[in-house]
């Protein structure tokens, strides 16, 4: 699996994480489009939780995480995660 991207973030509230400017703008990534990312939670001395999901993007780049995969992996806000951008998709119009 190709990695476009590799970025960390904190998460906000409700599991709202925010794909970096310059990612966005390399990519042509704009509001509307969907995303695949890969989420990484370290621990120390434990093997890293991770997590893949779909997500649309929204205002000023901003994703929400599943609150599945938030409680299975216990992100809450305030976590640095790290972030694996795997593809991006424009919507059909």
């Amino acid at each position: 699996m190709e990695v476009l991207a590799k970025f960390h973030v904190i998460v906000h509230k409700i599991g709202r994480i925010i794909i970096p400017a310059g990612t966005r703008k390399f990519y042509g990534i704009e509001r509307g489009d969907f995303v695949e990312v890969k989420i990484l939670k370290y621990e120390s001395d434990k093997r890293p939780k991770e997590g893949t999901f779909m997500a649309r993007v929204g205002e000023q780049g901003s994703i929400f995480i599943p609150k599945p995969l938030r409680e299975v992996m216990g992100i809450k806000p305030g976590d640095v995660i790290e972030v694996l951008l795997l593809s991006h998709y424009k919507p059909q119009k």
